[in-house]
């Protein structure tokens, strides 16, 4: 009755083996392969497969202007303390020429829209933020008008 056993245990051990390598395999196809995980490649300008053009001052024209007695020479503002913005957007907004409470603040729609399309991996997130009304308050906190 028992003669064939230990070839049925090694048989079944081998296809639940075989099982589990194709069930990772097809796993590893479905979540690993659908996803894009290039990162930002300054080399390129390269981001999920898009070719953007470079960040630059330059590229931008129309940025809003630094408002009046503004002094290039004081430090900046600390634009992280306006909710949506993390380090990296604070990069982009200083390579922009946006270092001020009171430039965000003067932002009209157009200047918004601008600085959406602007803001590389981050576009739209200065209209979803309402980053001008947060500007406001931090300016009221600061004494400013």
């Amino acid at each position: 009755m028992f003669e064939g056993w230990m070839f049925l245990l090694t048989e079944i051990w081998v296809l639940l083996l075989l099982a589990g390598l194709l069930g990772l395999f097809c796993g590893w196809i479905i979540w690993g392969l659908g996803k894009n995980h290039r990162a930002l490649d300054p080399e390129d300008g390269a981001v999920s497969g898009k070719n953007l053009p470079p960040l630059e001052p330059e590229a931008m024209p129309g940025a809003p202007a630094l408002p009046p007695g503004f002094n290039l020479d004081d430090p900046p503002e600390d634009l992280r303390r306006i909710r949506g913005i993390g380090p990296k957007i604070e990069a982009q907004c200083h390579q922009l020429g946006i270092y001020s409470y009171a430039q965000i603040a003067a932002w009209t729609a157009n200047d918004i829209a601008h600085i959406d399309a602007q803001l590389r991996g981050f576009e739209g997130r200065a209209s979803r933020g309402d980053w001008v009304a947060e500007a406001k308050a931090l300016m009221g906190e600061k004494g400013q008008s």
